[in-house]
């Protein structure tokens, strides 16, 4: 059916406003697939550990194991969009914006990527590094290797250079509320203008 990824920086939200979104789009009777990466496969598993300082490894390294997780996820990726919305937390554009902000090649990170499907429709949750900063500071103790204001700004600016047709841009400054509610309501136009029912409506067709 279809593919939508939610994409931005550490503390942009992805994460709640992902799950907030399966969760409308179920209420009103659509099929929906929630998925995230990295995945809670074998690879993603130690991805988190890198990501936690808990293993060292070198940033080019673990942005390769990005797409090997990533790789690994396809097959359940595809089956799910072949029958539902699928609705991922992160895709390969974290990987090309991170890897960049880490000093690899961008073209390299885009050609590694470009054998995985593009998605239908992706919404970047827009907000300022200080900003995210803060609010990672905010809740919770330990940070990841990439949360740092350097690094998002660097990552922030890398996303920045995404201009596909296909990306719609969120602010993510607004309260949590105003943007669950202003996705829910962009992804439900985006599934009306390409013929995406609900299970009720496709019974009654």
């Amino acid at each position: 059916m279809v593919f939508i990824v939610i994409e931005g920086i550490d503390g942009a939200g992805k994460t709640t406003q992902a799950k907030a979104l399966c969760a409308s789009l179920s209420k009103l009777g659509y099929d929906v697939v929630e998925e995230r990466e990295p995945t809670n496969g074998a690879i993603g598993k130690f991805i988190r550990q890198v990501l936690g300082e808990k293993v060292n490894l070198d940033l080019l390294s673990l942005q390769l194991l990005f797409v090997a997780d990533r790789n690994e996820h396809m097959k359940a990726l595809k089956h799910a969009i072949k029958s539902s919305i699928v609705i991922c937390d992160r895709y390969y554009y974290s990987t090309i914006a991170y890897g960049e902000a880490s000093g690899a090649d961008r073209k390299y990170l885009e050609s590694m990527n470009s054998i995985f499907p593009v998605p239908d429709k992706t919404f970047f949750i827009d907000l300022n590094p200080e900003k995210a900063v803060e609010r990672i500071a905010s809740s919770r103790t330990e940070r990841e290797i990439f949360e740092k204001l350097d690094f998002m700004e660097k990552i922030s600016k890398s996303y920045s250079k995404f201009t596909e047709p296909n990306i719609e841009h969120i602010d993510g400054d607004k309260d949590i509320t105003e943007i669950s509610k202003e996705l829910l309501f962009r992804t439900k136009t985006f599934l009306e203008e390409h013929g995406i029912k609900t299970k009720a409506n496709r019974i009654k067709r």
